[in-house]
């Protein structure tokens, strides 16, 4: 696929429109939103203050921050109208704004999130200052982003492939084509460096089983492109990513068998993707969730046992300025 222009904002307001009209972000994992849970316990925040989540999207995240601090003011913004909308709809205890409304112009906050925004945005300082505009002198942040460190298991595939890492960006060959970089944590210390802000806390997700997870429940088209061994950069390659197809494909039907009875995000094909979920359930249930437990729990354990190793697909990194 061909990478959209989104090197200005009008580019990349009128493309984030139109995928949140089609349902973009519509769902996270219970898993997802423990974890953020978690980090936010981490930062030992007074009891009251002012919370933004810069680039809420359909506000799934923004709840979440308020259910960890529930005393404060929580806010969240957009550039897109209608993933504001649909926030403001469905979790009317929390204000959202659309980015650029004079009404908000003059907030100040105590903390601020980003949950995989900075590989979106069209550029990265001036999206930086932006956000420095909505801060309190003393203040946090945790931002969440691909990680471009080397050695997890997304990196080692991408590196089977040829041209598989965008040597300017840093972006692997499968991800999403609106990703316009991969940093690493050095990286974006810089862009915060400047106005005062000193990372406090790094930890990294996905090196191996959190990998095979959320691959496992992406859809089968993401599976059969990141172990497309056609583009093997040699004999070796391509055979270490047809094992990797056999393997992934297995797991992903694992997820796929024991979700019938899950929410689906609406899209094209709804109804017949319902249909061959429930009946892939109802037939294999008994083989496939033995295994989706296995790789869940491999998977906590991961994050529990390696969320500082620094070889993760996933970085989560906190700055403060004190």
């Amino acid at each position: 696929m061909n990478q959209p222009d989104l090197l200005s904002r009008e580019a990349s307001k009128h493309f984030y429109e139109d995928r949140y009209r089609h349902g973009y972000m519509g769902h996270w994992s219970a898993f997802e939103k423990s974890r953020l849970l978690e980090l936010i316990g981490k930062l030992n925040l007074p009891q009251k203050g002012t919370a933004l989540d810069f680039g809420c999207g359909r506000g799934i995240f923004t709840q979440v921050i308020k259910q960890a601090l529930p005393q404060w003011e929580v806010y969240g913004c957009d550039i897109s109208a209608p993933a504001v909308d649909y926030a403001k709809e469905h979790f009317p205890g929390i204000t959202f704004f659309v980015l650029g409304d004079e009404q908000f112009k003059n907030l100040k906050a105590d903390f601020l999130h980003s949950h995989h925004v900075l590989e979106h945005t069209f550029d990265l300082r001036v999206t930086t200052t932006e956000m420095s505009n909505f801060l309190n002198e003393h203040v946090t942040m945790m931002h969440s982003l691909p990680c471009g460190h080397s050695g997890s298991l997304e990196y080692k595939l991408a590196s089977l492939v040829r041209n598989g890492v965008n040597e300017k960006n840093g972006t692997y060959f499968f991800e999403d084509t609106a990703h316009l970089r991969r940093l690493s944590a050095t990286q974006l210390d810089s862009y915060f460096s400047d106005n005062g802000f000193k990372r406090i806390q790094s930890h990294y997700a996905n090196q191996y089983y959190g990998a095979i997870r959320w691959l496992s429940e992406s859809s089968l088209s993401q599976v059969l492109q990141i172990t497309d061994f056609r583009k093997g950069v040699d004999i070796n390659a391509r055979k270490e990513l047809m094992k990797w197809r056999r393997l992934l494909f297995f797991s992903w039907f694992c997820f796929f068998a024991t979700s019938g009875f899950s929410k689906l995000d609406r899209g094209t094909h709804y109804f017949l993707k319902r249909l061959l979920r429930i009946i892939s359930t109802v037939l294999f249930f008994p083989v496939s969730l033995p295994v989706r437990i296995y790789i869940d729990q491999r998977s906590n354990k991961e994050w529990k046992e390696k969320h500082l190793n620094e070889n993760g697909s996933d970085m989560f990194l906190a700055y403060q300025r004190p």
